[in-house]
């Protein structure tokens, strides 16, 4: 009886252990997978971004300076040209007709001419010899002048003619990409008023973007300290790669603040030999800015945004989490500057923000700088 006792104790003190382990275990199965990053202070400089729009240096709407049909295209719409290369041609035979008519007018005028000034001279001989009156040689000096301005009138119809003839032809004027604006073959067009294609500029090409009027006042600021700052802009293109055919230089800025908005406009000028840029395509605006000593940076996206303010979540000794409020600078790269809030050493969570709360508890795995700058944002 006694042993059969014993035995009972030992399976119920058995089955307390089975249950405590179970419990540890669902207790660390509880704990929540995230990545996480020890904040350390370092020297940074804080980058300016500004969201912009591609835009072509020039732009303009080609028209013919003569009136009448197209009868010929030397390209379409997409296609890049050179400065001069022919476009389009209009029917050129009635401004053919129009210089002959003009050379004609002209051979006839000079023949006139000719013959004016032979005559003056014969009367300039016979009234020094007083075969004649003064007043014969007058009146004929008077009628060559008057042919010789004639004959410089049929000159200058000629010169008309003979532009208006070759202007039948329209060329580039520069280098840059055609619009799929361009008129069909046998359009009527109007002289001056009918838009044949539009040309856009692409090498070098501007990203128009705006400022508030703080960041213009840090931005002049930044300048001021440093040269580089409004000059050596880099670019974003919308896949977040950073642009690699060169660095741009604000080019043009207004005057003041745009009333409706409150914001300054600026242009800044890239190069673009590849002609990757298009007009139209977003980019964002880069500009270097003030270089900080012993700045706090953390991952910009372990920043949790709830209405004005900035949160992040702090990882205990213990592995419990906990919401701290913190004040933020500008960015550099994939970071953020923590003005306050935070201090060296603080194991702060990167992923999985939707999943945590305070007072939860996570399993963390610390991911690198060098990780997070790799990673995709």
């Amino acid at each position: 009886m006694k042993s059969r006792y014993s035995r009972m104790l030992a399976v119920l003190a058995v089955s307390a252990l089975l249950v405590a382990g179970c419990g540890s275990q669902q207790q660390q199965a509880s704990d929540i997978a995230v990545n996480s990053y020890k904040v350390v202070s370092q020297n940074a400089q804080v980058d300016q971004t500004f969201t912009g729009t591609v835009v072509a240096e020039n732009s303009v709407a080609v028209h013919a300076r003569v009136t009448g049909y197209v009868v010929e295209k030397f390209v379409k719409g997409g296609d890049q040209v050179v400065a001069g290369q022919p476009l389009f041609r209009i029917d050129s035979r009635q401004y053919e007709s129009s210089v002959a008519t003009a050379e004609a007018n002209v051979a006839q005028a000079n023949a006139n001419y000719q013959n004016a000034e032979l005559d003056l001279n014969r009367y300039e001989v016979l009234a020094n010899q007083d075969a004649i009156a003064r007043q014969r040689v007058d009146t004929q000096r008077s009628a060559t002048e008057q042919a010789k301005a004639a004959y410089e009138a049929q000159q200058a119809a000629l010169k008309i003619a003979q532009d208006n003839l070759g202007d039948t032809i329209i060329y580039a004027p520069y280098s840059g990409t055609l619009r799929m604006d361009d008129v069909d073959l046998g359009t009527f067009v109007n002289a001056g008023s009918t838009t044949l294609v539009t040309i856009d500029s692409i090498d070098p090409i501007f990203v128009e973007f705006s400022m508030t009027e703080q960041e213009y006042l840090d931005f002049m600021n930044t300048r001021s300290g440093d040269e580089s700052s409004g000059t050596n802009l880099k670019l974003l293109l919308a896949n977040g790669e950073e642009y690699k055919s060169g660095v741009g230089a604000v080019v043009q800025a207004a005057r003041s603040l745009d009333s409706s908005t409150g914001k300054l406009v600026l242009k800044a000028s890239f190069p673009n030999p590849d002609h990757l840029l298009l007009p139209n395509m977003f980019a964002t605006i880069v500009s270097p800015g003030e270089k900080l000593s012993n700045a706090i940076l953390i991952p910009t996206k372990s920043i949790l945004q709830i209405m004005d303010k900035n949160f992040v979540y702090v990882i205990g000794q213990d592995g419990t989490v906990s919401q701290k409020a913190v004040e933020l600078g500008g960015t550099t790269g994939a970071f953020t500057i923590v003005k306050s809030g935070l201090a060296d050493g603080d194991q702060i969570v990167v992923d999985g923000l939707t999943k945590v709360k305070n007072g939860a508890k996570v399993q963390a795995t610390e991911l690198t700088k060098s990780q997070i700058e790799t990673a995709k944002q």
